[in-house]
């Protein structure tokens, strides 16, 4: 058997274990928790102290994530997020039993969770929000801008250039970016400035 080794958590699992009920492990045939689990926090998702931090400092009521595949951590963060993305088979995720108990043991809120999902192509989608995320899914801060209310915040990394996009962009101010250190469960807000480090989250407001 194949011992796999990349930012999957396997827990004592084998690759044949994992493509025998998932197929292809990076296109797989369905997801749930188990594969959720496995993947983002098996590279440990940072992105949950950053959420955390926004919601407790500034006030969003209502979040988008275009291209958001099953990135759950801002359903920890946030009551009402809606999940946009063209994958196959992610659909039945977002209502899951077993998902929708596991945000309610995580969340840092009182409200009911409201997960909207939307399988479609995020350019054609519409609306206004007050926290858009880009994350490694295309030129979000471009193609979805109108999506993001007057004053709303945009949170993006430089996957596919996007932070750059966001910094060309003269309607778009940066408030400034979060240091992650290296045991990943550790950010720093840093005002202004751009950071050496590629994974970096950078927060913008729209002006």
């Amino acid at each position: 058997m194949t011992k796999y080794t990349s930012v999957f958590d396997m827990k004592g699992k084998t690759l044949d274990d994992f493509t025998n009920k998932y197929g292809d492990i990076f296109n797989p045939r369905f997801v749930d928790l188990e594969y959720y689990k496995a993947y983002y926090l098996g590279k440990y998702d940072e992105t949950i102290h950053i959420f955390n931090y926004l919601s407790q400092h500034y006030d969003i009521q209502s979040v988008v994530y275009p291209g958001s595949f099953i990135h759950l951590a801002p359903s920890f963060a946030f009551s009402h997020v809606t999940y946009i993305d063209k994958y196959t088979h992610i659909d039945d995720f977002f209502e899951d039993a077993d998902v929708l108990k596991y945000i309610s043991l995580h969340k840092i809120y009182d409200e009911n969770t409201v997960l909207e999902f939307i399988n479609e192509s995020y350019q054609k989608h519409s609306g206004k929000y007050n926290l858009m995320i880009s994350s490694n899914a295309g030129p979000v801060s471009i193609e979805c801008f109108h999506l993001l209310e007057e004053d709303g915040l945009l949170l993006v990394n430089n996957g596919h250039s996007d932070a750059d996009n966001a910094f060309d962009n003269d309607k778009l101010t940066c408030l400034g970016y979060f240091e992650i250190k290296g045991d990943h469960k550790t950010i720093n807000f840093i005002e202004k400035g751009k950071s050496s480090r590629s994974e970096t989250y950078y927060l913008f407001r729209k002006l």
